[in-house]
């Protein structure tokens, strides 16, 4: 299925080409043209510049973490992540991140609430819908996610949400300064240090009592559906992004953190060992997503 080539644009029996159809052959090719490596891929984790020969893995599975290449990314990506945040969940991240909102346990206080990674706002109506009378809050460190957010803060919300432009590693909120922490799509980027550091930053930030709840995508464990998934990952995608936004090449980076991201248990393992942390691993959609709620003690 999915080393089939992509259907051609040209004559179909006696039918002529028509201009349109001319011109979107035009743009597939020249998409193509683009998808041809510019990164030197290894063992599935990242991709660097390639000006020599293929780096070792460990400094690629660096590059894919590096807060300045992540921050870079998100950046270039901020013009279409939401749409394409919808097109590569098959539509599943709007279930995603409502049932993120169903995983923070009902009986918290929830007077002051953090949407941490927040990109440009995409979980706020579901936020409010669950705490409506909070005072929320929204972190980013990607300077244009942000700019977008506080754009949505202002003409949707009325100014509601504060939006830090701060790292979640190390943010400089105050110690036990939220009840509650939530975050939708953002772990995958974390490398195994990484996502120790956001724990203690998570334990910090949080008052003792308080809830967490997190959603990111996997790689499902059943090998047919995970084969079908890595394929419209790693294929469609950068081609419905190239026509979405002209470079399909942020869009493929997707995948590669989604492969380096597994079952997301480097996610939970930082979390269940933190001393001051509790947590609970839940299942989304045959292991396609993964929710990940606890308590700060």
């Amino acid at each position: 299925m999915c080393g089939a080539p992509m259907s051609t644009v040209g004559r179909v029996g006696a039918v002529s080409v028509t201009s349109f159809q001319r011109e979107r052959a035009q743009k597939v090719r020249a998409m193509r043209r683009r998808m041809r490596p510019r990164y030197a891929s290894t063992h599935g984790a990242g991709r660097i510049r390639q000006d020599g020969p293929v780096t070792d893995p460990a400094v690629a599975r660096d590059a894919l973490f590096d807060p300045g290449e992540v921050r870079g990314l998100f950046d270039r990506m901020s013009r279409s992540y939401e749409r394409m945040n919808v097109v590569a969940s098959f539509g599943f991240s709007v279930r995603w991140r409502r049932q993120l909102m169903a995983l923070v346990p009902p009986d918290v206080q929830a007077h002051r609430v953090l949407d941490a990674m927040s990109g440009m706002g995409e979980t706020w109506s579901r936020l409010l819908r669950r705490f409506p009378r909070s005072e929320v809050a929204a972190l980013d460190f990607s300077p244009r996610m942000v700019a977008h957010a506080r754009e949505r803060s202002r003409d949707r919300f009325g100014g509601r949400f504060h939006v830090y432009a701060e790292d979640m590693l190390d943010s400089g909120l105050p110690d036990a300064s939220f009840d509650v922490v939530v975050s939708a799509f953002g772990l995958k980027t974390f490398d195994e240090e990484q996502s120790r550091r956001f724990a203690d930053e998570l334990a910090r930030i949080l008052r003792p009592g308080g809830a967490f709840a997190f959603v990111e995508v996997t790689e499902p464990p059943n090998p047919v559906l995970r084969r079908l998934y890595d394929c419209y990952l790693s294929r469609i995608i950068p081609i419905v992004g190239a026509l979405l936004v002209s470079d399909p090449v942020e869009y493929r980076m997707l995948f590669r953190y989604l492969r380096a991201y597994g079952d997301g248990s480097r996610s939970e393992r930082a979390l269940a060992e933190h001393p001051a942390l509790t947590v609970t691993r839940h299942e989304l959609f045959f292991g396609c997503a993964v929710g990940f709620s606890g308590r700060r003690v």
